[in-house]
């Protein structure tokens, strides 16, 4: 294990063991740690005069007797978790509960963990019989931040006549570094993924968002330790390219047919572009390039008669949106190859364009296999918008820039059949280049399965028998709508990095050369925006909170590596 363990366990074990396992046993422990490491809690926290332990009733040994009327706190039962705030941790609470009120009436039984920012998520709540045993369990997966507790509320009860038995009670909590002395990572403390995976991958990355990410020192300090590459999430994407304006003033292109069409005179802005590769420089990093060719976040009127000046709405002809393809790539490519030679001796910052991106349908069949839902199709109702963008990229980029083809659920096989269509149409074009597929793996945490038939594994293998390399361009894991579990999500992401080092890149084959995972922390995950993942929390990455804190996962990822 990579992760720090300062835990001194062996005294609690033993000690526990021996409670446990004999019924003289005076006392019941408070606590306990396990052999496997995680903590049982076995008693409620005192009350003062409220909480009598270790007493018989109704025939039982070991019942935690709680007088409401003795108590000083207004709910009456807690069990403090103070000491593992800080930390990814699954709850397993059970307890078998009897509760005596004088008044004869039902009563509820909540029992809370007092997380307001997660609306004070309930781990029981329900009406009761009166003076009858009920059995409570519960399992709970969640981020414990300071001073938290479980508690039985008091809300609704009449203390003067409520008597609550308690027995058989545990509080299992299963973590990393659960011990109380135990110290917590941030990414600049944790061992750097770079390092881990030298020799290994060509590089690794994260994508990130400019605006409170890029442009922070901090951020680009833990750049700059963990990764050696970033991808931008959205500023060199064509909207924001254009800066959302559209154009007024125009001049000539001249079209590979001949023609001279017009096209912007003022637009593209690079100012962001530019600054972003200066930080880049600034900070050793590399950057892919994302994305040329999209049919979203591309404005509208970029596919419209008169640039979508004075109303026009009518799609312009195949020739003139190929003129207009071509001056974009050429605009884009030429401005960051010019500045590298500028600011940066020539060398490249930008090492590998997505050229195009998403253009495979999500019901491919044999027959019909291109999204026809997007603007370059409705123009040209065919693939030749696809394979003239990679003609271009090939005409406008340096050779040693490598160029990809980038999608989602490039691991479905009927979507393999769809991309692989995509790659030959590219690789029969004469003067296009291929040299990347872009496997984004924004997968689940159950789906797909890594290896065997219809498998990631599968499909890595199938498109590394085209001749390309793989880039996995924007990997997360979404625990979809189960509840978050660290621990699956650490297997999970330890599992496909596994996969992906059986499948590297070598000097005689085809494989992956990089992976990027896409985001820093799960507070800005994409996937939270997602109608599907609605009601649903999503915890997809390796770090937590503006801290960067490493979870879990963060660790499979790294003992992958070893």
């Amino acid at each position: 294990m990579v992760e720090k363990k300062l835990i001194k366990k062996a005294g609690l074990v033993l000690t526990g063991v021996l409670c446990l396992g004999l019924f003289s046993c005076k006392d019941t422990p408070a606590k306990i740690t396990n052999e496997d490491g995680t903590v049982s809690i076995l008693k409620v926290d005192p009350d003062e005069k409220a909480i009598s332990y270790n007493k018989k009733y109704d025939g039982f040994n070991n019942v935690t007797i709680v007088n409401l009327s003795k108590s000083t706190k207004r709910n009456p039962v807690t069990i403090d978790l103070s000491e593992y705030a800080n930390k990814d941790v699954m709850l397993e609470f059970k307890m078998d509960i009897l509760i005596d009120d004088k008044t004869d009436k039902k009563n509820q039984l909540t029992i809370i963990l007092n997380d307001v920012a997660n609306d004070l998520p309930k781990l029981f709540d329900d009406k009761v019989e009166n003076r009858k045993w009920i059995s409570v369990k519960s399992t709970m997966y969640t981020h414990l931040d300071e001073k938290r507790q479980i508690f039985l509320s008091g809300a609704g009860w009449d203390t003067n006549n409520v008597t609550f038995y308690i027995k058989d009670f545990e509080l299992k909590i299963t973590g990393e570094n659960l011990g109380a002395a135990s110290v917590s990572e941030n990414w600049m403390e944790a061992k750097a993924l770079k390092d881990a995976y030298k020799g290994i991958f060509d590089y690794v990355g994260f994508a990130v968002g400019y605006n409170n990410e890029l442009d922070r020192k901090n951020v680009q300090a833990g750049l700059k330790y963990q990764v050696d590459a970033i991808t931008m999430g959205n500023e060199f994407k064509p909207d924001f390219i254009f800066n959302w304006h559209q154009p007024a003033t125009f001049v000539d292109f001249k079209g590979e047919d001949g023609k001279f069409y017009k096209v912007p005179a003022q637009n593209p802005d690079f100012v962001r572009v530019d600054k972003i590769l200066q930080i880049c420089k600034e900070n050793g990093l590399k950057m892919r390039g994302h994305v040329l060719v999209w049919h979203s976040q591309t404005p509208d009127w970029f596919f419209r008669k008169n640039w979508g000046l004075n109303g026009a709405k009518d799609y312009v002809s195949m020739s003139e949106m190929t003129a207009r393809q071509e001056w974009y790539i050429k605009t884009v490519l030429e401005h960051v190859a010019a500045w590298e030679r500028d600011n940066n001796d020539g060398k490249h910052i930008i090492f590998t364009w997505d050229v195009v991106n998403e253009a495979a349908s999500d019901g491919a069949t044999d027959t019909a296999w291109l999204r026809t839902d997007s603007n370059w199709y409705k123009v040209y109702n065919s693939d030749k918008f696809i394979v003239n963008a990679f003609r271009f990229a090939n005409k406008y980029a340096s050779k040693d820039v490598k160029l990809a083809y980038n999608d989602y659920g490039e691991y479905s096989p009927q979507k393999v059949k769809a991309i692989c269509k995509i790659i030959d149409a590219i690789q029969a074009a004469p003067d296009a280049r291929i040299d990347i597929l872009g496997m984004q793996a924004h997968v689940q945490i159950k789906y797909p399965p890594v290896y065997g038939e219809g498998s990631f594994e599968q499909a890595i293998q199938t498109y590394a028998a085209k001749g390309l390399n793989i880039q996995v361009t924007e990997l997360d894991v979404a625990n979809d709508k189960a509840m978050y579990n660290p621990f699956e999500m650490k297997a999970r992401y330890n599992d496909l990095y596994r996969m992906f080092v059986k499948n590297r890149k070598t000097a005689d084959k085809n494989g992956v050369e990089g992976v990027t995972i896409w985001g820093l922390n799960d507070e800005t995950t994409w996937l939270n925006a997602m109608q599907n993942y609605a009601g649903h929390t999503q915890y997809p990455l390796l770090f937590r909170t503006g801290e960067y804190m490493c979870k879990p996962c963060f660790y499979g990822v790294l003992e992958a590596a070893e």
